[in-house]
Parts: C-alpha cells; sequence; structure tokens
C-alpha cells in the first residue's frame, strides 16, 4: 500500500476513540466527546501508521552512485528492497516504540530511553545504516507524538494511537512486495511470501489495489461522518465517466503486482473527473467534492476494467 495504510489507522483509531474516549478529552464543539478529540487521536495514528515506511530514505543516498546501465528509478528500487519492511515494521519495535512515544509525552528522559534501545537493535542487527534509519523513525514519531501532546492527547491515548498504527501497518503489506519482518530483529518469519490468493498475476493486482481503494474510502467516510456531512452528497454523477477505463483492459497486457507501474499510472489520473464538480474546488466543500467524485471515477475505473478482464479472459 501506498496511502493506505494512514487511512485504514485513521478510520479504526476516530471509531474507537467517539466509542470508548474519555470525556476529559479535548473539544471544540461541545463538552461531550469528540468531534475533535476523536479526530486528533485518528490523525495521530494515521501519522504513525506513516512512520515504519520512512526506512526506503536510506535508498535515496545510494541513487548518487548509480552502476552502469542502471536508471536511478531501478537502482532505487534495488537499494530499497534490501532493508525496506525490516525493523521499522516489527511488532516488536512497535511496541517499544509506542511505550517510548508515551513516555515521551510523560518525562522526555524516559522516552529517549525507551527509543534508544530500538535504535540499539537496529544498529546492531543491520549496521550503521540500520540504526540510521531508526533514529529517523524516532524522531518523528517523537514529533508526531509532542504534537498529540500539545493537542491535549494522555500519554495512554498516544500510545494507543501509535501503536493502532505502527501494528496496522505491516499487515497491509501482505498484498504487495514482500511480506515485513514481522518480529525483527528475531529470525522469526510467520510469513515468507505475499499474499496472492489468484493464480492470475492481474487478478491478484486488481485485488490489492481494489484493497487500497477501499480503505481510503474507510477513511474518508469515516472523516466526513465524523464532520457530520453525508459524503453522498458530495459525489458528483459525472464519476460514471470512469469507467471509460474499460479498454484499458485490452491494452495493459502483463500487468501484475510486480508490473503495477503502467496499471496504477493510468488509472489514477481518471480522479481528475473531479473537477466537474459545480463547487469551486477552492471551498472546502468543493475540495471535498472534487476529492470523492475522482476516488469515485477510479473506483468505477477498477470495477469496468476488472469486468472487461474477465470479459477478454
Amino acid at each position: 500500500m501506498f496511502v493506505g495504510h494512514a487511512f485504514l489507522a485513521f478510520g479504526l483509531a476516530t471509531i474507537l476513540a467517539r466509542r470508548f474516549g474519555s470525556e476529559a478529552g479535548p473539544s471544540i464543539i461541545s463538552g461531550r466527546i469528540p468531534l475533535r478529540y476523536a479526530v486528533a487521536v485518528g490523525l495521530a495514528a494515521a501519522l504513525f501508521a506513516s512512520l515504519p515506511d520512512i526506512d526506503v530514505v536510506h535508498a535515496a543516498f545510494q541513487v548518487v552512485s548509480l552502476p552502469d546501465g542502471s536508471t536511478a528509478f531501478d537502482h532505487f528500487w534495488a537499494a530499497t528492497s534490501d532493508r525496506h519492511r525490516t525493523t521499522t515494521h516489527s511488532l516488536l519495535v512497535a511496541v517499544v516504540a509506542s511505550l517510548g512515544f508515551a513516555l515521551w509525552a510523560v518525562r522526555r528522559w524516559m522516552g529517549w530511553l525507551a527509543l534508544s534501545g530500538i535504535v540499539l537493535f537496529a544498529a546492531v542487527a543491520d549496521g550503521p545504516v540500520g540504526g540510521t534509519v531508526m533514529v529517523l523513525f524516532a524522531t518523528f514519531g517523537v514529533v508526531v507524538a509532542t504534537v498529540a501532546d500539545e493537542v491535549g492527547l494522555s500519554p495512554r491515548e498516544i500510545f494507543g494511537a501509535s501503536l493502532l498504527g505502527l501494528v496496522v501497518h505491516p499487515f497491509t503489506d501482505l498484498l504487495t512486495g514482500e511480506p515485513p519482518a514481522f518480529f525483527a530483529p528475531l529470525d522469526i518469519v510467520p510469513i515468507a511470501n505475499r499474499v496472492e490468493p489468484f493464480v492470475d498475476p492481474t487478478s491478484n493486482l486488481l485485488l490489492a489495489f481494489g484493497t487500497e481503494l477501499a480503505v481510503i474510502w474507510f477513511g474518508l467516510v469515516v472523516a466526513v461522518a465524523a464532520l457530520g456531512i453525508d459524503p453522498r452528497r458530495h459525489v458528483h454523477v459525472g464519476a460514471v465517466l470512469g469507467v471509460v477505463y474499460a479498454p484499458m483492459a485490452f491494452v495493459l497486457n502483463g500487468a501484475s503486482v510486480d508490473n503495477a507501474v503502467p496499471f496504477v499510472a493510468t488509472i489514477l489520473p481518471v480522479g481528475l473527473t473531479g473537477v466537474i464538480s459545480r463547487d469551486r474546488p477552492w471551498t472546502i466543500t468543493g475540495g471535498l467534492t472534487f476529492v470523492l467524485t475522482g476516488l469515485a471515477a477510479i473506483t468505477l475505473a477498477l470495477f469496468a476494467f476488472a469486468v472487461a478482464y474477465v470479459a477478454l479472459a
């Protein structure tokens, strides 16, 4: 997934916060729970859920020394595959890091002590590069924890948001690429291969992309519902134009999770259909209509592509 981690974590955390949150939580709506408090917890969880992918940054530094015959794009992904989805995606690290972020909101030195532990583990397991990546992981996590603390979230809520976000992330990676190292730095491999329920590679790509769209929808619907907005009123009928993407099923031969760039690069622009919405996109209402209409168009494009692909087969 690319952004699905964050949307899924946001949706789950917001729902849990509204259902089980303390009435002492910060609110700009009323003295009862809720809106700002739940959304703040959700946003914190979304940011924490994005943290594990910070491990791709080490590859960017390696692009400066390209081997003969390779492009920056090829070298970046080759370098990324060496360390991506390892220590930063570990469930063990998720627990210790979440504790560290929560302790940071209580006593700064306690937080740094806990976070220093995961940096040391990463350095021992993966060398200086692994340790450096974990320093970035811890640093940006501390930034999120600090902001969450400033807006009024308690250490317990920061711990919960962090743990949910960091635990959700590796499981949502199972449909794309290599499975994460769930128990790094321990050499325990509970899932050795990518989840591919279909024999046909294109069907697995459609499943992975459809799952990404589903969790994005989930996060957005939870967000607008928390604001008291009916999302159906912000999907323009013009979204049906997404079905014109169907003929691409006859053009994109061999599309798969490992060869997803042509598919993704051609289906995402369908989202620009959102510009046909009546509202001006520079208003909040217009922006929401643009986003939901565009997402609906992409969803219909995926459905139309799948139907055409099945018919072609």
